[in-house]
Formats: structure tokens, C-alpha cells, sequence
């Protein structure tokens, strides 16, 4: 089967983790990162590469040179700005960019242009272009290429309006909307269908992004608002838009963007993986969507990830109450031991297990083929005598991660560290 070669960039943003997830398992993909600085994107692709920012004079040729290297054929922009800049150039470049249109992406990039284009509909925002037109505060001061609520003021009176439009670049003066804030993630089809329109609340955001999402059922003024925004610009692929109600509940329009949204892992768990079915989408396959609604509240959280500077060829891991707990496998366990197969690492249990090794193994269902060797030591033995480095070591027990570290001076970890290490 042909894999279609797809470069997410910028890779280490929220966005581009959520394509990652979304598509590490694909059979259609073969998925590559590039960043412009050093973050969380080189952990997570294991295909990565450098790049200079779209800002610097060299970007554009050290770009194509990539993409030409890689054989790319889709690029998925995970920032707004990186997607507006790339869909003006993608096509001399011979690649296609998710939801590429470049007027689309100009038009939704600025909200003083979105504005203008939906003026008129009733769930435009008012705007304001003089400070005279205001008749009643507070309004809403904000970037018209701002993202994620950043530099957004809100002014109370004429003075702060003032101090607001010297503090935010490029500034729009809208209405202020005291409402229920929504997220709606949106997909079109390669003919202009609009395929999926999913509502979901912002119930905790940190930083811009929605740490705690419901999906909603289907609102007939939003599917109307997203099949009006579809039949005005060139959508293809996924995108979502925001909206927040008025003073008299209405819904209104905060902004539109060409991208995948930070938070449509809520459409993943409910089974519309948006990011596989653009790839699914530029294959021209006739979609269709299988939506599980029972699944409705995701909940966000920082993960921390550990680089280990050590090569290591095996690791040695003990078996009470690291890898089995209460008799039972050990979830976090088992996924290191699996991640460190996948990265062609031996895997060694080293145990003083006071019954039948294998009975306990079996027990809790964990098959004895996982290990190059199973070696059960007895009282009065100290493990260390067992290991042989390049090596890690992984044991609850501090006095033997002591005995390992003094004698041979390898990596040792208690149980914890397992979740930290070779994500």
C-alpha cells in the first residue's frame, strides 16, 4: 500500500501532537515534523527536521529543498499564520496543503476581513471603526490577526479604549459578548461538501486552549452559520470557527480559522478523526462519518517526556511491584516494556520473586515471549552481579537501584520514571 507522505509543521505545537496521535497507526501515512525551534515536535516525530521561521529570507528554499528530499505530497500548517503564508506558495512548491485555499486562508487569518465578508448576517459581531459609534460599553479590543484570546482588552470607557488600541497591533473594536463560549469543528469534502459540523464548550482554557470539552448536540443557527462560512470560501478539509453569545444569547461570530483546532481530540474520541479523513479526502474517497455521541467530555493535561543521553542496548526490570501490582499487570509498565521492544531494546526480567515465576506471569497475562532471558535470583544474590551494561535498570526497591548504580554506574529508575521515559 502507498503511504501518503505528509509533513505537519510547525511539529511541537498542541495542534500538531493532536495530528500525530491521530495518524501514528495510520496505514495511509507516513508522517514526517518539521519545526523553527527546538520543542516537544523532534520527540514526537521520529522523521524530523529543522527549518528556518517563515520570517527568515532562507525559508522559502530550505523549505522546498525539504519537501523535494522527503517527497512530501500533503502538508498539514498547525499555526495560522505559517497557513496563510504556506498556501500562497505550496503550489509551485508541487505539494498540497489541508484546506490551502489562499483566499480562504487570507480571509480567515484577519478578522477585520472576515467581518467584511459575512457583513450583514446576524452573527457578525457589531463593529466599530470610531470611538463616537459606541453607544454601549464595555466593547472588545483585539488583534485582527490575533489567535488563542492573545492581547485581547476589554474597555470600559472611552480612556481605556484609548490605552487599549496603543497596546493591541492591528486592532478591531467589536461588541462585547458576555456569553457561553463554543468551538465548532468543521470538515469539507474534496467537491465542497460540508461533511461534519461538531459544537464543543470551553469549560476550562489555559493559555488559549480548551482543557476540559463537551460535545454538543447539532444547534440549527451553528450548522447555519458553518454552511453559510462553507458556501462563501473554499473550504477542503478541516477547519473550525468560534462563536459567543450576545447579551441576548444569540450566537456571534469570534473569528474562523483553516486549521485543525487544538482541541478536536473531542471529535476523535467521538470517532471523527478530522486529520484522517484529510488524508482519506485528498485519496478523493467518498466519506462518511461514524459518530459515537456517548463519548462527550475530553479532559486535557501537560504530559512531561525525559531524554535520556544514554544508548543502551537492554534493560532489566524487576517483576513485584514494578511490573505486576497486586497481581495484576501493570498498565504503565507494559506500555514502556512494548515501547522499548518497538525501539529494538532486549528486554530482561530480573526478579527474586518468592513463588513460580511463570505461573505469576501468566496470572496476570503477560506473555513470557517479552523477555530475551528471565533470570530469578535468590536470597543472599545481588542483581547487579546479573547486569551487563550498555544497560537500564528499572526496580521499586531503592537498595537495589543503589547497588546497580554503585557497581556499574548505568541509568537506574523506580517505577515512576517509567511514565517519563520513551514516549
Amino acid at each position: 500500500m502507498t503511504r501518503i507522505r505528509t509533513l505537519v509543521f510547525p511539529s511541537g505545537t498542541e495542534v500538531a501532537l493532536e495530528i500525530a496521535r491521530a495518524l501514528e497507526h495510520s496505514v495511509h501515512v507516513e508522517l514526517y515534523g518539521a519545526s523553527s525551534r527546538d520543542d516537544h515536535g523532534v520527540l514526537s516525530f521520529p522523521r524530523y527536521a529543522s527549518v528556518p521561521s517563515i520570517t527568515d529570507t532562507a525559508f522559502d528554499e530550505r523549505f522546498a529543498e525539504l519537501l523535494a528530499d522527503w517527497r512530501i505530497e500533503l502538508i498539514f500548517a498547525t499555526h495560522d499564520s505559517v497557513h496563510e503564508y504556506l498556501a500562497s506558495r505550496v503550489d509551485a512548491w508541487g505539494v498540497r496543503l489541508v484546506n490551502g485555499d489562499p483566499e480562504a486562508a487570507r480571509v480567515a487569518r484577519c478578522k477585520s476581513a472576515t467581518y467584511a465578508l459575512f457583513k450583514g448576517m446576524p452573527w457578525i459581531p457589531r463593529c466599530y471603526a470610531d470611538i463616537n459609534e459606541i453607544l454601549l460599553w464595555p466593547v472588545v479590543v483585539k488583534p485582527s490577526r490575533g489567535q488563542g484570546g492573545q492581547a485581547v482588552r476589554i474597555a470600559s470607557n472611552p480612556t481605556a479604549l484609548v490605552a487599549a488600541l496603543e497596546s493591541v497591533p492591528e486592532p478591531v473594536i467589536c461588541e462585547y459578548l458576555p456569553g457561553e463560549e463554543l468551538t465548532v469543528d468543521c470538515f469539507t469534502t474534496y467537491d465542497g461538501c460540508l461533511l461534519y459540523v461538531g459544537a464543543r464548550t470551553r469549560e476550562r482554557v489555559v493559555g488559549g486552549v480548551a482543557m476540559r470539552s463537551r460535545l454538543l448536540v447539532s444547534d440549527p443557527c451553528i450548522d447555519g452559520i458553518a454552511a453559510i462560512i462553507n458556501r462563501r470560501l473554499n473550504m477542503r478539509g478541516p477547519w473550525f470557527f468560534q462563536v459567543k453569545r450576545d447579551e441576548r444569547g444569540s450566537w456571534k461570530l469570534l473569528e474562523i480559522s483553516c486549521r485543525l483546532a487544538t482541541g478536536s481530540a473531542v471529535q476523535r474520541a467521538a470517532g471523527v478523526n478530522l486529520p484522517l479523513l484529510a488524508i482519506q479526502d485528498h485519496l478523493q474517497r467518498n466519506l462518511r462519518v461514524l459518530l459515537e455521541p456517548r463519548m462527550c467530555l475530553l479532559e486535557r493535561r501537560l504530559e512531561n517526556s525525559v531524554v535520556l543521553d544514554y544508548d543502551f542496548s537492554t534493560c532489566y526490570i524487576d517483576l513485584d511491584d514494578t511490573l505486576v501490582c497486586g497481581g495484576l499487570a501493570n498498565p504503565q509498565a507494559m506500555r514502556f516494556v512494548y515501547r522499548l521492544l518497538q525501539l529494538r531494546k532486549k528486554l530482561v526480567l530480573l526478579t527474586r520473586h518468592a513463588g513460580d515465576v511463570m505461573q505469576t506471569l501468566a496470572a496476570a497475562c503477560i506473555p513470557v515471549s517479552l523477555f530475551k532471558t528471565i533470570i530469578h535470583v535468590h536470597d543472599g544474590e545481588l542483581k547487579s552481579a546479573h547486569v551487563c551494561p550498555p544497560a537500564i535498570f528499572v526496580d521499586n526497591h531503592f537498595l537495589e537501584r543503589l547497588d546497580v548504580s554503585s557497581k556499574h554506574g548505568i541509568p537506574v529508575f523506580d517505577v515512576d520514571a517509567m511514565d517519563l521515559l520513551f514516549r
